[in-house]
């Protein structure tokens, strides 16, 4: 299991091989995961515990996920990641299709 720092998500390695990454991501309260793209991968969210909530850019109605619900987001898109309205929650996180990569996205 890995923190970043304090405040920061906590994020547990399930498996990894060439071109996949699976983690377990806890999120507390008010934590998300930053607006972000990814170059090569799809971005693949499963809701464990809580709702969670993927918005997008260009902007859409952004998926909510109640547990055992999964929502793919393709290569290059834009997304922020958290708790439905900042709560905590839990998620299975898989990377797949490519070489894993995390860009900043400043819109």
């Amino acid at each position: 299991m890995t923190a970043g720092g304090p405040g920061e998500p906590i994020r547990e390695v399930l498996a990894m091989a060439e071109g996949l990454r699976v983690q377990l991501v806890s999120l507390a309260a008010g934590q998300s995961i930053p607006w972000h793209t990814h170059t090569f991968v799809a971005d693949t969210i499963i809701a464990v515990v809580g709702t969670v909530e993927v918005e997008l850019e260009p902007p859409a109605i952004p998926p909510r996920l109640e547990p055992g619900e999964r929502w793919t987001i393709p290569a290059g898109t834009p997304h922020v990641v958290h708790g439905r309205d900042g709560a905590a929650c839990r998620f299975v996180n898989v990377h797949a299709g490519g070489t894993y990569d995390f860009q900043l996205y400043a819109g």
